[in-house]
């Protein structure tokens, strides 16, 4: 069922501070329950890269099984681990030729029910990686579709005789893949029927037809699989790209762009991403999903923020339970997107704010296998890296931590010639850019021989030679390092729900001097009190200032919780209010509330 709120919000802007007037608040609430998915943290696993159990230099369910105490320490309530069925592996599982069976590579689908078990022994629920969207091309439904025109799957996937342009033999029109090369066209000739087949990504996943009823039953039976053995949900993947125009149109083409960048991202893609029939199909996946008790879905959506928060669906059409907010993940290198200046923080965080549904629940994420590690955006600053991560996990909603980020690993360059991507292999110009080797190289556990992720002295992907002082055994020796610093706020965090089911009511914009380029101060509604969650984005210097009047609160303000070890206890805060540099704390305080009848 969606999560309901008892009150309605409306965001206005004051004195360049973004405020909620909440209207229907009753003077004293009380906390409501809220889901696991709400509450707790989720963590995604890349298991190529996690743990190898076997010793073949590639991670594997066993892996994982083993590193679940390491997971419970840190504070994870429940994983999504990347694409584990059987797949060809050219885009490492995300072109999966059977979608209800373990790949080898990973274990046995005895191998999987086990860590089902072990996961929920631990308290932690397991995510699958649902890819919808496509299929391997090689699997049965599409070699029996690229059979012969009368099979009985033809239609499982989009085929078009092509055009004839002076006597040549062209694509249906100027769609572009995803995955680049040049011109690359989205459309592949197949020599059996001579036709030309779709495909948003690479050539080898071509995409299924959801005009195609048998097609949107054979998913819906997909996910009743997979639940039917125990796991608590799905993250989607590739949500935008489920329909395509049927006219099939031309998308707009700017050819100055593409002397320099590869079609794809060239175009505006109005005809093959965010069809307004796509939400009929996650209304069904959502219906299907609210078949078992308690299970989520949580939706890959690269969109604006209108198209975004349309993918919540309705409290009577719900879609997804939460459509993953990649705001802070798109903030990269320089001015206005620097992620190091507090100003693009507060920013991004007051128009997700504003634009979330009272209703609905929102979320962080700050990295993932597709993207450069926050380390990399912030230029290798491991004390801001903590501390941008460390404040999202102190605000209202759900965090998504990249494995790894915990202990601010790095991206590691890796050389064209050992590409493994397949956005790599096919940009050989921009591989440096557009490849997404350098996110995925295996997992730090130790200073020792291939950071403990493998006993074998050659892994699918090198190690980075960081290692040494970068890993879990090693900053948990140490009070103030990356991982301790999270499992302390972690703790705190799941000691304290009623802020995860909080709703932001302000995010202070009206700063000058070196707060307006160094503090973010967000405050929230908790359980029946107010609250803020305040940083200081420098990770060299303190910050003086005085924190009872951006408050504007009235009695006393209460210290609750701090990054900073050496603060024990709430402590009541006194003006002037320091906070030691990358320092977050967590504040109580009492403000006037406008009740509308």
């Amino acid at each position: 069922m969606p999560c309901c709120c008892s009150c309605m919000a409306v965001m206005i802007g004051i004195m360049s501070t973004v405020f909620l007037i909440v209207s229907g608040l009753p003077l004293t609430m009380t906390a409501a329950a809220g889901h696991w998915w709400e509450k707790e943290v989720m963590y995604q696993i890349y298991p190529r890269s996690f743990q190898d159990a076997n010793g073949d230099g590639t991670g594997d369910l066993k892996g994982i099984e083993q590193r679940l105490p390491y997971l419970k320490e840190l504070g994870v309530g429940f994983v999504w681990v990347s694409p584990i069925m059987k797949s060809p592996m050219r885009d490492f599982g995300y072109d999966i030729s059977d979608f209800h069976d373990i790949d080898p590579l990973f274990g046995s689908m005895q191998d999987f029910k086990e860590l089902v078990a072990a996961a929920k022994e631990a308290g932690i629920k397991l995510l699958m990686d649902f890819v919808p969207n496509h299929s391997s091309n090689e699997s049965k439904w599409f070699m029996e579709s690229r059979s012969s025109k009368t099979n009985s799957k033809r239609d499982w996937y989009i085929w078009h005789p092509g055009v004839d342009v002076n006597g040549t033999k062209q694509p249906p029109n100027n769609w572009a893949s995803n995955f680049g090369g040049g011109q690359g066209s989205a459309w592949t000739l197949d020599p059996t029927t001579q036709e030309y087949y779709y495909h948003a990504f690479g050539e080898f996943q071509p995409d299924l037809n959801y005009r195609n009823p048998e097609v949107v039953e054979a998913m819906k039976e997909v996910l009743r699989f997979w639940l039917n053995l125990g796991v608590g949900g799905f993250r989607i993947d590739a949500v935008p790209f489920l329909l395509e125009d049927p006219q099939l149109r031309n998308e707009a083409f700017n050819a100055t762009c593409a002397k320099t960048k590869f079609a794809y991202f060239c175009m505006n893609h109005t005809y093959t991403q965010n069809d307004p029939q796509n939400h009929e199909i996650i209304q069904g996946w959502r219906q299907t999903v609210d078949e078992f008790d308690d299970r989520v879905m949580f939706g890959e959506i690269y969109a604006p923020l209108d198209d975004l928060m349309k993918y919540y669906g309705t409290p009577f059409k719900p879609e997804f339970n939460v459509p993953f907010n990649f705001q802070i993940l798109g903030q990269d290198f320089g001015s206005p997107n620097d992620l190091r200046n507090a100003s693009v923080v507060r920013n991004e965080v007051a128009s997700y704010a504003s634009a979330l549904p009272d209703w609905c629940h929102g979320n962080w994420v700050l990295g993932n296998h597709d993207n450069h590690r926050l380390m990399e955006r912030l230029h290798n600053d491991t004390r801001l890296a903590s501390t941008v991560y460390n404040f999202f996990n102190l605000l209202p909603g759900t965090p998504v931590i990249y494995q790894g980020d915990e202990i601010a690993m790095r991206d590691l360059y890796i050389p064209y010639s050992l590409c493994r991507d397949p956005m790599c292999l096919k940009n050989p110009k921009t591989f440096f850019v557009d490849g997404r080797d350098p996110e995925r190289t295996p997992m730090q556990w130790t200073p020792g021989a291939q950071a403990g992720f493998s006993s074998n002295s050659s892994t699918w992907l090198p190690v980075n030679p960081d290692h040494v002082t970068v890993n879990v055994e090693t900053e948990g020796q140490s009070a103030t390092s990356p991982v301790s610093i999270m499992k302390r706020t972690l703790a705190w965090r799941k000691a304290n729900p009623d802020m995860a089911l909080g709703k932001i009511t302000a995010v202070q914009g009206d700063l000058s001097g070196d707060l307006q380029k160094d503090l973010v101060l967000v405050k929230y509604r908790m359980g029946a009190s107010s609250a803020a969650t305040v940083a200081n984005w420098n990770s060299a210097y303190s910050l003086s200032f005085d924190l009872l009047s951006l408050l504007k609160a009235s009695g006393q303000v209460s210290v609750l919780f701090s990054t900073d070890s050496s603060r024990v206890g709430v402590v009541e805060v006194q003006t002037p209010f320091t906070l030691t540099a990358g320092e977050i704390v967590v504040v109580s305080f009492k403000e006037e509330i406008v009740i509308h009848a």
